[in-house]
């Protein structure tokens, strides 16, 4: 089971299915839940199409969120999922779901080949993603197809050529668009846009929900050690492990990047953590600025601060 094929769930089936199991506490016979979540008028008739149900339960066992019992025809949670409550709402699904996704173990030799096992189509296309600035031009089906063109695409050189093609198809380029804002690592353009399933590489969510994670509300941390401690929980970041399994260069050991400065600079001005510059510092993070695109902006600390919604 690959995540981007037309066989696998979108994430928003996944989550009905998860929800159903916290919601009940406890595991749930196959054809009972395929009766909760598939009653026969939303069931295709198209037999060459596979029902969305089963793809739920494929993709997820893919993840290890859910097991089943093939003695007793039970489905369960698993994994991280059994922390899930009645009460966890599709915010905390995300970083759950991003977790599992982009989990080392799932993506074993990422960069030796393009095998599509689990979750690794897909986190090839979120490293190569990321590598994007999110105040350039959203890029959609017919931009991925030029950037990434076998002849003269400007993203050829970022990747080793083991690992391509990343999208075969304009239907892996759909589900793209399905998973890649669902793990909080992309968004539709703020304004509309023409084009086929356009996307910003604004990856604010992820590192919203992981800094919350991560660290507490006041805490102060050196930037540079801030930005590896990111990287390891999103290492589909540039400079993360999987973007450099991928072949993909490091900005630098003290340079954020493209994406990650866009999702600092807007936490900095939500105000769920607080850029500071010390002119004593010894280690400096160096923030792209699209006001002061000439020269970076210096930041020694971050500030946590109260996270809030929206």
């Amino acid at each position: 089971m690959t995540l981007l094929n037309v066989d696998a769930a979108i994430p928003s089936q996944t989550w009905a299915l998860v929800r159903l199991l916290t919601y009940l506490g406890k595991s749930i016979s196959l054809e009972d839940a395929r009766a909760l979540l598939s009653p026969p008028p939303l069931r295709a008739e198209d037999t060459t199409t596979r029902p969305p149900f089963d793809c739920a339960v494929s993709s997820l066992l893919t993840l290890g969120l859910v097991q089943v019992d093939d003695e007793r025809k039970e489905l369960s949670l698993a994994g991280r999922a059994t922390t899930l409550t009645s009460s966890d709402d599709v915010e905390t699904y995300t970083a759950l779901l991003r977790h599992a996704v982009l989990e080392a173990d799932r993506n074993s030799e990422l960069g030796a080949d393009n095998d599509a096992a689990g979750p690794r189509d897909l986190t090839r296309a979120l490293a190569w993603f990321l590598v994007h600035d999110p105040m350039e031009r959203p890029v959609d089906w017919v931009a991925a197809q030029h950037l990434l063109d076998e002849k003269d695409g400007k993203d050829r050189g970022l990747l080793r050529p083991e690992v391509l093609p990343l999208f075969a198809n304009a239907t892996r380029w759909t589900r793209f668009n399905y998973w890649a804002p669902a793990l909080g690592l992309a968004a539709a353009p703020l304004f509309r846009t023409e084009g086929s399933g356009p996307l910003v590489p604004d990856c604010t969510v992820a590192v919203k929900q992981t800094v919350a994670e991560l660290w507490r509300e006041e805490q102060r941390i050196n930037a540079v050690e801030a930005l590896q401690v990111l990287r390891e929980h999103l290492p589909v970041l540039p400079g993360g492990a999987h973007s450099l399994a991928l072949g993909i260069p490091s900005p630098g050991e003290n340079v954020a990047g493209a994406a990650l400065s866009f999702a600092l600079l807007r936490g900095h001005e939500e105000k769920w953590l607080r850029l500071e510059h010390d002119d004593d510092a010894r280690h400096i993070l160096h923030v792209y600025d699209p006001d002061r695109p000439a020269s970076p902006r210096t930041v020694s600390d971050i500030t946590i601060l109260e996270a809030t919604n929206g």
